[in-house]
């Protein structure tokens, strides 16, 4: 069975995950109709007729359907390639995409193709790898490089150990808060156990991640976007891609490893015009990494304690 991207508007979106369709793997809009393209290769439906199409994918899916013999889609007449994420999907090794993009953009062979990358932060190997491989740049940039919104009021919150984080987070509970709020920790076990944590505290909590089923993260998603769930606690799998309308406040329980992270996380709010807060726990084993967020903070105009002005940036 092969599908081929039909003539008009034909528009290639690689993103890092499909949370609006979270039962995708890839999904294909065509004018008002939605066909799945699910695991089975026979579950593919054949489109006899089609003057938009745009296709929206993670990047793993599609090779997969590039490498069938014979290959099950055809992007030769793909006239938009877009990459949302750039920054995260051009990393290189395990926990990036960069082989696989380089399989997508070499089978886009339309000498009209036009190629465009997104993303909320700046990467200079990305700019580099841009200018060596495209013609005919234009790079947009909209407010400073690597900078977090100025909508968003950011603080730091030293809580001195582990045991001062769940202290700081039963206090901020106990003065109240307006959600939905979105709760960031470093790992699947961490965002356990202060699941297991906050359940007794009275509030409407879940949590995502990874070791829940599809259909379980799909109910918590839904859930937390009607207001069923007031505090959400994820790992960085929700950092990206996911786009919670409303978010008030995001709480980084577990520091970023970066800047870059930071930037993300805090963008789940303040979005769209919108005010959000976002607060920072650290410890004394932050210190290395709290110079480079605590510019960010300072850059969007939000104070930073002199003392911590003064610690030396992490050199990697």
């Amino acid at each position: 069975m092969y599908y081929t991207l039909c003539s008009g508007l034909c528009v290639l979106f690689v993103v890092c995950c499909v949370p609006s369709y979270p039962t995708m793997y890839c999904c294909i809009f065509q004018t008002h109709e939605v066909v799945k393209l699910s695991e089975g290769l026979s579950r593919i439906h054949m489109i006899h007729k089609a003057t938009e199409n745009i296709l929206v994918t993670t990047p793993n899916r599609l090779i997969y359907l590039l490498k069938q013999d014979p290959p099950v889609i055809d992007l030769t007449r793909v006239e938009w390639l877009v990459v949302d994420e750039s920054d995260k999907l051009f990393e290189d090794g395990k926990s990036g995409f960069r082989d696989q993009l380089a399989s997508i953009f070499l089978a886009c062979t339309s000498h009209v193709v036009k190629r465009a990358l997104f993303s909320a932060t700046f990467a200079f190997d990305v700019e580099q790898w841009c200018k060596l491989n495209l013609d005919n740049i234009i790079l947009v940039s909209v407010g400073a490089r690597n900078a977090a919104a100025e909508t968003v009021d950011q603080e730091l919150l030293f809580v001195g150990s582990e045991t001062g984080k769940l202290l700081a987070m039963r206090d901020l509970v106990k003065k109240g808060f307006t959600p939905p709020v979105l709760v960031f920790v470093q790992s699947i076990e961490r965002a356990k156990e202060l699941f297991h944590e906050l359940i007794y505290e009275g509030i409407n909590v879940d949590v995502i991640h990874a070791d829940k089923t599809q259909q379980q993260r799909d109910n918590v998603v839904h859930s937390f976007r009607a207001g069923k769930i007031w505090v959400l606690i994820c790992t960085a799998l929700l950092a990206r891609g996911i786009d919670f309308k409303g978010v008030n406040m995001v709480i980084n329980y577990d520091f970023p490893t970066s800047a870059v992270e930071y930037i993300h996380r805090i963008g789940r709010t303040g979005r769209a015009g919108h005010t959000g807060k976002a607060v920072t726990f650290f410890t004394e084993d932050d210190k290395p990494l709290l110079r480079s967020v605590a510019n960010v903070i300072q850059q969007a105009g939000c104070p930073v304690p002199d003392y911590i002005k003064a610690f030396h940036k992490l050199q990697r």
